[in-house]
């Protein structure tokens, strides 16, 4: 009966021990310090819903209801660029065949809606879906300045492609 309530004792306390050790040998299924990138479409109708997430713009303010599910996850995001356009600096998203299938379907049925960028949960830009999208390139500004948009390209490009790696 001794030999057993040492063993228990024991065990009661290597359990902590264990647990911590072990938890260092994990294989992770997230990226730290990743900039993830989203696209999220505005909800028609408004808030309410628990499909519908609340989201403000960090320098203009402004509030706006998006649906919760992604329109198009960083999986479907290929490759993303910092283009020189008209109106200034603007982010290029080139998407595979999937997420421009559903860029297109989006941009066809709810014609002035907006789609807001997310990266890591934090609204940056959004755009008008002013015309069908046909070629699974995305445009839009941010309120981000012409710097911050530099590094996060760099740091978007980085998330993306240690995503398709782990993927492959």
């Amino acid at each position: 009966m001794k030999v057993f309530s040492r063993l228990v004792l024991l065990s009661v306390l290597m359990a902590p021990l264990l647990s911590l050790t072990t938890g260092c040998r994990q294989h992770r299924t997230t990226i730290d310090d990743a900039a993830v990138p989203r696209l999220h479409l505005e909800a028609r109708g408004g808030f309410g819903s628990e499909r519908v997430a609340s989201v403000r713009m960090p320098v203009s303010g402004s509030t706006l209801g998006v649906v919760s599910e992604p329109l198009v996850n960083e999986f479907e995001i290929v490759n993303v660029e910092l283009v020189s356009v008209e109106l200034g600096m603007a982010l290029m998203f080139q998407l595979n065949e999937v997420g421009a299938r559903k860029l297109y379907r989006a941009s066809v049925s709810n014609r002035g809606s907006r789609v807001v960028l997310m990266v890591s949960g934090v609204p940056i830009g959004a755009r008008a879906l002013d015309a069908p999208i046909q070629d699974g390139v995305f445009f839009t500004f941010t309120e981000l300045t012409d710097a911050a948009l530099e590094q996060l390209v760099l740091d978007l490009r980085n998330t993306l492609e240690r995503i398709h790696n782990k993927r492959r």
